[in-house]
């Protein structure tokens, strides 16, 4: 490309000389350069510069053949340029030119390539503390195409210097700070479940993964917009791209970023999170991740069909409302003011041991004996917790702790009790009765 610049420079200046010269041998009366010759320096490509000697010397401007024949053929000189561009352009290879090379690259993030996808992220970019030696299935690979699902670009403008170059370019990507908090927060929730299943089963890189996929499914239509800039370095007239990590970041809405980032969700949304989750258990899951089995002393059986009753009535009355959020001054952990609601285990309990007295002092107490006398307080302790209409409230003071990484809930027995009714001493005095 260089030569053709060095010539087309070249010509032009001969073509103005030739002008010049023409009309200097004209005013001396000497030996005049031939029209042909004039002509021939404009079809070579140095029409511009003909015309601008032509104007400049005022040298036969009183010919037509000049005046409309040069201006001619500087028009065919600049279309056959424009579409010889054009051409070279079109058959350059993509990674001669550095815009061609970003329209390239960016192109490939809309299919389903996911060894492509892979340059711009890989799963330890999402999940930096699992091991990077961990096989993953062919099919949660292809979950990285759903980040690119309603991608686009735009090329705004490039500077080239020399072996340099920027590209910067307009992004439509996912909205990874959206996709973030809702991945986050399911995540939350799963781990959440997980501790109310039989086995305890973990939160496992697959499940990232899958879990990843269906929130994609969900956010891929959510996009927001945003400029990059690229940098590109040329090495032995090549060009090639430069991946830094803010590249790969910005190409899924800076998903890692925000997945990452400790203040995504405040304490406060967090309690909620892990509230929400447990209002959704059903009662088998509730006694389990209350341990409400190990509550209760006594036959295996009733003990079951009495944590389940319970179980039954904390989920019927659950409820909470975050009064207020203070941050410490060093923003290393917060407490959060809360209101929890829960059925109303005291007064389970009072209904309870009135039906008691009055069932001991019959006669078919006396002849039921210890067994039997079991069994119907135990008939009657699931009556009272069934048949109760009533709830109570807590005013609760939780503490969080920032690790760097995470807020914790630093969970105590108040948080347990609030969430029993508050009554602990109730549910002690329950197995003292189931014991006698």
């Amino acid at each position: 490309m260089k030569y053709i610049i060095f010539y087309l420079i070249f010509i032009n200046l001969m073509g103005a000389g030739a002008f010049a010269l023409d009309k200097y041998k004209a005013i001396h009366n000497q030996w005049r350069i031939r029209e042909s010759v004039l002509f021939l320096f404009a079809i070579l490509g140095g029409a511009p510069g003909c015309l601008m000697g032509m104007y400049l010397f005022h040298h036969k401007t009183k010919h037509k053949k000049f005046t409309i024949g040069i201006p001619l053929l500087l028009i065919a000189e600049l279309f056959c340029f424009l579409l010889g561009f054009f051409y070279f352009q079109k058959h350059l290879p993509y990674d001669q030119d550095p815009v061609k090379l970003v329209h390239h690259e960016l192109s490939l993030l809309k299919n389903t390539d996911s060894d492509k996808l892979e340059n711009y992220l890989s799963y330890q970019d999402l999940f930096p503390t699992e091991s990077g030696d961990k096989p993953i299935p062919e099919e949660i690979e292809r979950i990285f195409s759903g980040f690119y699902q309603n991608f686009s670009y735009k090329i705004k403008k490039a500077d080239i210097d020399g072996n340099q170059a920027k590209v910067t370019v307009r992004l439509s990507t996912v909205d990874g700070k959206a996709l973030a908090k809702e991945y986050s927060r399911r995540a939350m929730v799963k781990q959440i479940q997980n501790t109310a299943t039989p086995s305890g089963v973990s939160f496992s890189l697959e499940d990232c993964y899958l879990l990843l996929g269906s929130v994609l499914k969900d956010f891929s239509s959510q996009t927001v917009t945003s400029e990059y800039t690229i940098s590109l370095t040329k090495v032995q007239n090549i060009w090639k791209i430069d991946y830094p990590g803010d590249l790969e970041s910005a190409l899924t809405g800076n998903f890692p970023a925000h997945v990452s980032d400790v203040n995504l969700f405040t304490p406060s949304e967090i309690i909620s999170i892990h509230l929400d989750a447990i209002k959704q258990f059903d009662s088998e899951q509730l006694s389990r991740y209350l341990s409400l089995d190990h509550i209760f002393s006594g036959d295996a059986q009733y003990r079951r069909k009495i944590s389940r009753a319970l179980a039954t009535q904390l989920l019927t009355y659950l409820d909470y409302s975050i009064l207020s959020e203070e941050f410490s001054s060093d923003g290393a952990s917060a407490v959060v003011e809360l209101e929890l609601t829960s059925c109303n285990c005291r007064s389970m309990m009072n209904s309870y041991q009135t039906q008691v007295a009055t069932y001991t002092k019959t006669a078919q107490a006396l002849q039921d004996g210890i067994s039997g006398r079991l069994n119907t307080a135990n008939k009657i302790l699931i009556s009272c917790i069934t048949d109760n209409t009533e709830s109570v409230s807590t005013p609760l003071t939780i503490t969080m702790k920032n690790d760097g990484a995470n807020w914790n809930i630093e969970m105590n027995d108040e948080v347990g009790d609030a969430l029993l009714g508050n009554l602990t001493e109730a549910i002690e005095e329950v197995s003292t009765h189931l014991q006698a």
